[in-house]
C-alpha cells in the first residue's frame, strides 16, 4: 500500500498501537503528536513521518492533512472534542482524503448524560456527511485496558475493586482495537459504511477478571463490587498517574452505571476482530500478562506501602462536585437524558448485529 496515512493521537495508547502497526506493514505513516517526547522519537525511528500540530488548529490540522490519502481520527478526550472533529472534517474535504476510519464509542448516543458519549454520536455523523470518502466507525466498549489500571493494587493486596454489579464485559485490547482500525484503513472501500466493535473473545464477570488477572500475577486475586462513588475516590487519588482530569471524571461515573446495568454484554462478543484484522481476538489473560510485567506490578516493600498509602487515601479524600462542574464549564445537556442501557431505542439498535 502506497497510501499515505495520517495517524492523530499517535503517541497515546491505541494511536499509538495502530501507528506502529501500519508502520510495521511497511504504510508510509504520517505521526500526528501532541509535542516530541520519547513516544513520538520512537515512532520517528520506525519510520514515521512526525509532526507536531494542535487538534484544535485549523491551519494546523489542514497542514497535517496536506498529502495525505487517508485519516484515523483518534479524537482528544476534551469538552471541545466536536471541535476538533469538525477541524479534520473540513482539513479531509479540502485536502480530498478518500476514506476517514474514526475511534468512537459502543455507547454513543445523542441523550447519554456524558458530553463525551454525546460528541461521539455527533462525529459519527458528521464524518458520514463527507462525499465520495469512505467512513469506517470503530467503536469499541470498556477497554482490558481500563481494568488492568489497577494491577499495580491487584499484585500487592491482591484486590480488584471495581463496580461491576452482575453485569459482564467482554474487553478488548488497546492492539485489538488497532488491528480492526489498520485493516479498514488498508481496504477503506471494502469497509466503506460499517460500524465495528472490537471485543475479546468471552464475556466475563467481575470475578472472572480478577481471576485472570491473578493468573497473570501468580497470585490469588478477589474481586470486590465496591460502589461507584468509592471507586471515583480512588480515580481522584491516582489522577495524576491515571491522567484523569475532571473533564474525565464527569464521564467515568456514567459509565460505571453502565456496567452495572449490563451495557457492555448487549451485542458481544463479537467477530471483529477476526473478521476485519484476520486474527483472533486476545484473550483477557493474555491482555493481563503483558501488564504483569511492568514495575509497578513487582511485589516490592515501597510498591507495597505505597498502594497501602493509597488504599487508605480513598475514605478521606471528597468527591469532586461533577454536576457543578458541568454546569460552569457548561457542558449542554439533552431535555431526557438517559444512560445507553435504560435506553429502549439504543438497545434496539444494539441488539441487532453490528456490521461485519
Amino acid at each position: 500500500m502506497s497510501n499515505r496515512v495520517l495517524v492523530t493521537g499517535a503517541t497515546g495508547r491505541i494511536g499509538g498501537a495502530v501507528a506502529t502497526q501500519l508502520l510495521e506493514m511497511g504504510v508510509p505513516t504520517r505521526a500526528m503528536v501532541h509535542r516530541d517526547d520519547a513516544r513520538s522519537a520512537r515512532l520517528q525511528t520506525l519510520g514515521a513521518e512526525v509532526v507536531v500540530a494542535d487538534m484544535f488548529d485549523i491551519r494546523q490540522v489542514q497542514a497535517a492533512m496536506d498529502g495525505v490519502d487517508r485519516l484515523y481520527f483518534n479524537p482528544p478526550y476534551h469538552p471541545h472534542a466536536l471541535d476538533s472533529a469538525v477541524a479534520f472534517a473540513v482539513a479531509a474535504r479540502r485536502s480530498g482524503v478518500e476514506a476517514v476510519v474514526a475511534l468512537g464509542q459502543w455507547l454513543a448516543s445523542p441523550d447519554h448524560p456524558a458530553l463525551s458519549t454525546r460528541q461521539a454520536w455527533l462525529t459519527d455523523k458528521l464524518f458520514e456527511l463527507l462525499p465520495d470518502t469512505a467512513h469506517i466507525a470503530v467503536d469499541p466498549g470498556f477497554f482490558a485496558d481500563n481494568y488492568l489500571q489497577l494491577v499495580p493494587m491487584a499484585a500487592q493486596l491482591g484486590l480488584l475493586p471495581v463496580p461491576t454489579g452482575t453485569g459482564k464485559n467482554a474487553p478488548p485490547s488497546n492492539e485489538d482495537i488497532a488491528r480492526v482500525a489498520v485493516g479498514a484503513l488498508l481496504d477503506p472501500h471494502r469497509h466503506d459504511g460499517r460500524t465495528y466493535r472490537p471485543t475479546g473473545p468471552d464475556l466475563l464477570s467481575g470475578a472472572d477478571i480478577a481471576e485472570a488477572m491473578g493468573m497473570a500475577l501468580g497470585r490469588r486475586v478477589r474481586h470486590i463490587d465496591i460502589p461507584a462513588w468509592m471507586f471515583m475516590r480512588a480515580v481522584r487519588v491516582n489522577a495524576k498517574q491515571l491522567g484523569a482530569d475532571l473533564f474525565f471524571e464527569s464521564s467515568l461515573r456514567y459509565y460505571l452505571r453502565e456496567h452495572a446495568l449490563g451495557t457492555w454484554e448487549i451485542g458481544g462478543p463479537t467477530t471483529h476482530v477476526a473478521d476485519v484484522a484476520g486474527v483472533e481476538p486476545e484473550d483477557f489473560l493474555t491482555i493481563a500478562r503483558r501488564y504483569a510485567s511492568g514495575p509497578d506490578a513487582r511485589r516490592t516493600a515501597g510498591n507495597l506501602i505505597r498502594r497501602v498509602r493509597d488504599f487508605m487515601l480513598i475514605g478521606l479524600v471528597p468527591m469532586h462536585r461533577l454536576d457543578r462542574f458541568d454546569r460552569l464549564q457548561q457542558h449542554p445537556q439533552p431535555d431526557h437524558p438517559e444512560l445507553s442501557g435504560r435506553s429502549a431505542g439504543w438497545r434496539n439498535e444494539h441488539t441487532e448485529p453490528v456490521h461485519a
